[in-house]
């Protein structure tokens, strides 16, 4: 596990967005349960959740008559249109790499943005260009503890540029390395004390 430190300050830009935590990681390497636990951690009065893959599926389910809400599973519905779904996202984003970091960023209400699923450079680069400080974080696990959360390799998914994307990126503000589970006492042990520090960089920047 890394240990977080905060980057230096940068000029102000965005209206209302001062903070953007900006997560990634591979399927079930359980980066969007640590973007709630996060969240959790910052309070819902300063703090909300923009999905990428939010604005994705949406104007995918509507382009294909498909079930939005299902979309946003994690059940066998998503799975069967999942690699669809990539190609179509990667038609989008080769036009116009902002067009879903615009649509998470003009619906923003809280001053920090948690983002969940960054899977680009491009993604993270969107941010760092229109909010005064930016924290990137990596959530990493091993295929077998990703494997004990119901992963299985999909060709043309796993090997895709939205899982594979950000694998070259050496560089991130947090590591997270999520092999476990909580405690019965509902503890992260070390990992919820480097969300805890995390929300108090974000609470001050």
């Amino acid at each position: 596990m890394s240990t977080f430190q905060a980057p230096a300050p940068a000029r102000p830009q965005h209206p209302v967005v001062r903070v953007a935590i900006v997560f990634s990681g591979k399927r079930k390497s359980g980066k969007d349960f640590l973007s709630d636990q996060l969240y959790e951690r910052c309070g819902a009065d300063v703090s909300e959740i923009g999905r990428l893959s939010g604005p994705l599926k949406k104007a995918f389910a509507d382009e294909h008559g498909l079930d939005f809400q299902q979309l946003l599973t994690d059940g066998p519905y998503k799975e069967q249109y999942r690699a669809a779904m990539i190609a179509w996202g990667e038609e989008r984003r080769n036009a116009d790499p902002a067009y879903f970091g615009n649509i998470v960023l003009a619906e923003a209400t809280k001053p920090v943005l948690i983002v969940s699923d960054a899977r680009r450079p491009t993604d993270i680069q969107f941010f760092r260009d229109r909010v005064a400080r930016v924290y990137t974080v990596r959530v990493e696990a091993t295929q077998e503890t990703r494997a004990t959360r119901g992963w299985v390799f999909q060709p043309g998914v796993d090997d895709a540029a939205s899982e594979c994307g950000l694998d070259a990126v050496g560089a991130w503000d947090l590591l997270l390395l999520n092999e476990g589970r909580p405690n019965p006492a509902g503890s992260l042990g070390a990992l919820g004390a480097q969300l805890e520090a995390l929300a108090r960089a974000a609470a001050v920047a």
